[in-house]
């Protein structure tokens, strides 16, 4: 499967990236390019639903973390939400699971402010 993203919003305020497939070295500059979209938003709130992402490699995890510089220089905020039990390893195994804002699902991680 391709990897996909497609955009949406919640609450007028919230920007809603669900990702759908494989995010690794050949799919992880689409997903910088969908950071670098929102750098003129100020205080950009982003949610990314990655329960469809079925792997994430070194390269993904990159782009991840370069997204999650980017919102928070801008004083926003980035949260993972309804991590596959593989991606979360990963995360793990990483421990990046200590940087980000891991949700079990789109709704969780909306609620809070």
């Amino acid at each position: 499967m391709d990897f996909q993203i497609s955009e949406s919003h919640l609450d007028g305020q919230i920007i809603l990236l669900t990702l759908s497939g494989r995010l690794t070295a050949a799919s992880a500059p689409q997903l910088r390019g969908e950071f670098k979209h929102f750098e003129a938003v100020a205080q950009p709130k982003i949610i990314l639903d990655m329960s469809a992402v079925q792997f994430l490699d070194s390269s993904g995890l990159a782009a991840l973390v370069s997204g999650l510089k980017s919102t928070r220089e801008r004083s926003g905020w980035l949260r993972l939400a309804g991590v596959t039990p593989q991606v979360a390893n990963i995360f793990k195994l990483s421990q990046l699971e200590r940087v980000f804002a891991i949700f079990p699902d789109v709704a969780s991680a909306s609620n809070r402010s």
